[in-house]
This record gives structure tokens, sequence and C-alpha cells, in this order.
């Protein structure tokens, strides 16, 4: 899909309606999942008080075994309406708003223009819609299931034209100037491969914003594999798909890596602001191995 006019606009909100609007959002989730409204609602309550406790719920009562990839995983991703409560909680964190605010930002300083943009994996599409809220031409892509239910309406209702696509084989290769990758890659069995793909969807000069707490191996992160952890604050990962360092927060929430083809385009070697990003990631790496959440400021759970 290409686009022939562009009108960018101011950034709206991190707070991306209706997560500011608890009834709009029970009422949405109870139509989805044909629940009641006051079971939504204490679904709801539950969530906020404790980050998961539908999915760790779900999970044991299914007899899951945590942390380790299995077709039964698989089956409870698409099945499971826990994610629901899970990523509106997420999504409307002080953490996540922040960093919804920062790329927002990142991007604005680095290109005025419009970007087509590639959201991968967003779940409840609320970063999709902030994109294309900010007047950027944004892809969204998920699996079939609750989640991808709630984000289609959330489009519909936008009046925002944005391209869902479900069929990972139908996304576009090396098009899109930006792939967005947020909370993914650690729940995924083979994470150089999916990097690998992240690569092959961007042009040449493109970039990868990225977020993947690997070192996140908990009871309230029961689907982030402890098989993923050896990746905790390793740029290799992402250097061996033709992906390097160009920006980013120091905590890793998230890194931001361009795609580039010749060694001449890469960043100074002087950048203070990387280095810094560089030797956070060696803390990461090294303290996971004692530690299972070394890095408290980037965790999902704090309030």
């Amino acid at each position: 899909m290409s686009f022939s006019t562009c009108e960018p606009r101011s950034l709206p909100s991190s707070l991306v309606k209706p997560l500011d609007d608890n009834n709009r959002i029970i009422n949405l989730i109870a139509e989805i999942t044909n629940q009641p409204v006051e079971i939504v609602r204490q679904n709801l309550e539950e969530e906020e008080l404790c980050l998961g406790s539908k999915q760790i719920r779900e999970f044991h009562d299914q007899g899951l075994l945590p942390h380790v990839w299995s077709e039964e995983m698989s089956e409870f991703y698409k099945n499971t309406d826990a994610f629901l409560y899970n990523l509106v909680v997420w999504n409307r964190n002080h953490i996540k708003l922040q960093m919804r605010d920062w790329i927002g930002k990142y991007l604005n300083r680095e290109d005025s223009s419009c970007l087509d943009i590639l959201c991968l994996g967003d779940g409840l599409g609320i970063d999709t819609l902030y994109l294309a809220q900010a007047g950027h031409h944004v892809t969204y892509y998920d699996v079939p299931g609750y989640t991808e239910t709630f984000a289609r309406r959330l489009f519909r209702d936008s009046g925002l034209v944005v391209n869902v696509v479900n069929d990972i084989e139908a996304i576009s290769q090396e098009f899109y100037d930006v792939v967005l990758c947020l909370d993914v890659l650690e729940h995924v069995s083979e994470p150089p491969s999916f990097v690998a793909e992240i690569a092959g969807y961007l042009r040449f000069g493109g970039r990868a914003i990225i977020n993947a707490p690997f070192h996140l191996v908990n009871e309230n992160h029961l689907t982030h594999l402890k098989s993923n952890q050896k990746y905790s604050g390793r740029l290799d990962l992402f250097t061996k798909q033709g992906l390097h360092l160009v920006d980013g927060q120091l905590g890793w929430n998230p890194i931001v890596l361009r795609k580039i083809d010749q060694k001449a385009q890469l960043p100074s070697l002087w950048n203070l602001h990387l280095w810094g990003i560089r030797l956070v990631g060696l803390y990461i790496a090294m303290t996971t191995r004692i530690w299972a959440n070394p890095f408290l400021w980037t965790t999902h759970n704090k309030e």
C-alpha cells in the first residue's frame, strides 16, 4: 500500500481514547466477549490491582507450563480474553504512557513528514491508533483473536484509515520507514528469526523501535520465555540482521535501530548517549544472570 498525500498533525495525548473512559472500555470488552458488564468490571478492577491476574488464573487452571513455548501456549494466546484486561491496564500504566510519548516525539524530531509505519504485534491497537492520530500511515498486525477484534473496533470508531493485516505473509517487504515492536520478542520462540523478519520489512535507512523485557520471567509474566533471557541487553541480536543502534532511552524502553547496508553509515563512535545505552545493556545482560528483574524501573508492575 502506498499513499500520495500526507497531512502531519500535532501529537495526540499518549492516553489514547478510550483508555481514559472506563465505562466505554468495559462496555466494549463486554460486547466482544459476551460477558456481563459487572463481570467485566470486576475483572478489570482485579487487573488494576494485580497486572496479569486473569491471565495467571487461567494459565494455572489449564495446567500450562510457564515460561516454555508449546502448542498449548499458542492456543492459549488465541482463545483467552485475559490479554484484553492485561493490555488495557498496561497501556495506561505511566511507564507505557511515557514510552508512547517518547516514541511520538522521537519520530517528530527525526522526520517531520508522514511515515509508513508497521505496528507489529500491537494487541489492542493503541500504539497504532496513536501514530495514526499523529498523522502517519500505519499498518497494524496481530494474530486473530479477542485483542485483534478490539483493535478493529477502535480503528472503526476513530474514523481514521488504518491498514489491518492478520496474515504475516501479507506484510510488504522492504516497504516501511518504521517497524514498531513493543513487548513481543520476549514471547516468541525464535527471537533471531523474528528480528530478521523485522529487518526484512524495513527499507534501507528505516528504523526499528523495540522494547523487549527479556529479563521479566516471573509469576506475573508466565508467557515470557525463559529460553529468551539470554538476549537481555544484547545488541548482537539486532546487529546480526543489519540493525544498528542509533537512539533510544537509557532504560532500553525502547531502543531505536536503523537498517544499514554500509559501515560508512554507522553512527559516530563518539556518541556518548549511545555508549550510555550500550553500557546499560551490558548491565542488564550481566545482572539478568543473577536476578530475575535486574532493572526495576522498566518493569510492567511498577505503579
